[in-house]
């Protein structure tokens, strides 16, 4: 149970306009206390309190950032981001989520997002929000959980898709492999570099079809999109209380894959004579 944003572009003044929704988002968000009476979370209310983090990519650099805190405690955090949009030139990619969970630790190290890697080329971030069974994730992909007591549940779902890509299947077939331990929502945000060194981001918007006909637990799973011609948006339904502007909601199942071509990279040979 998240919240989570995704912005491409280059307009740098509308991108701290969404984050500055998303944060009041969390600060009162109007749709979690459905979602937590639905699940039956207790100390919960209209708060996402469990931490927060972000990827924020532009040509030079990867900024990660991952804090244990409520996000309304991490002023400085918050300044970070904000400033750091502010000074980018060019294009970027922004993925942020907000952590909210129904149990297991929460800490920095616990909170979004989390690096994933495979053996055979595929390396990246992962946000997720939704819940999963994550013991019998384990279960079934024969991970000895005594070994992650102090993890986030999270952390099995990259072994599960590592494990899928190692087998062969590519990054959108592995990417499932979580939802059959799925107990609600499968959201997922990624940006990744694949084996062939191509930069991706992806984002699905998924729910299981209980919570899809519940129309007060849907609304704080759906995910909307906004194409505008200098910044590309998708997020939880909720920013639409806190923008006066027009989205479009993800349909059930629908999956957005962005190419991520600004960044530069070159290749030195301290072998060549």
């Amino acid at each position: 149970m998240c919240r989570i944003l995704t912005l491409k572009g280059t307009n740098t003044e509308k991108a701290q306009k969404y984050v500055e929704a998303l944060f009041r988002v969390w600060a009162k968000d109007p749709d979690l206390q459905s979602a937590v009476d639905y699940f039956s979370v207790s100390g919960l209310s209209c708060q996402h309190i469990h931490g927060w983090g972000y990827i924020l990519v532009t040509s030079d650099g990867i900024l990660h950032y991952a804090n244990g805190k409520f996000f309304l405690e991490d002023e400085i955090g918050r300044k970070r981001l904000l400033q750091a949009l502010s000074e980018i030139e060019g294009e970027f990619l922004l993925m942020v989520e907000l952590r909210v969970t129904d149990e297991w630790y929460v800490s920095a190290f616990n909170a979004h997002p989390f690096v994933f890697q495979s053996r055979n080329g595929y390396e990246g971030f992962l946000f997720y929000n939704g819940l999963l069974d994550y013991g019998k994730l384990g279960e079934l992909e024969d991970i000895d959980m005594s070994n992650y007591t102090t993890k986030n549940g999270t952390t099995v779902m990259t072994i599960s898709i590592a494990k899928a890509l190692e087998a062969g299947k590519n990054i959108h077939d592995a990417i499932q492999e979580p939802r059959k331990a799925l107990r609600s929502a499968y959201n997922l945000m990624l940006f990744y570099r694949n084996a062939d060194g191509k930069f991706k981001a992806y984002v699905m918007a998924y729910v299981t079809d209980t919570i899809l006909n519940n129309p007060e637990v849907i609304a704080y799973y759906q995910l909307v999109k906004r194409e505008e011609e200098d910044i590309f948006v998708i997020g939880s339904a909720a920013l639409r209380a806190y923008l006066d502007e027009a989205f479009t909601t993800l349909e059930n199942g629908e999956s957005i894959e962005l190419d991520i071509d600004f960044i530069h990279e070159t290749y030195f040979d301290g072998n060549q004579k």
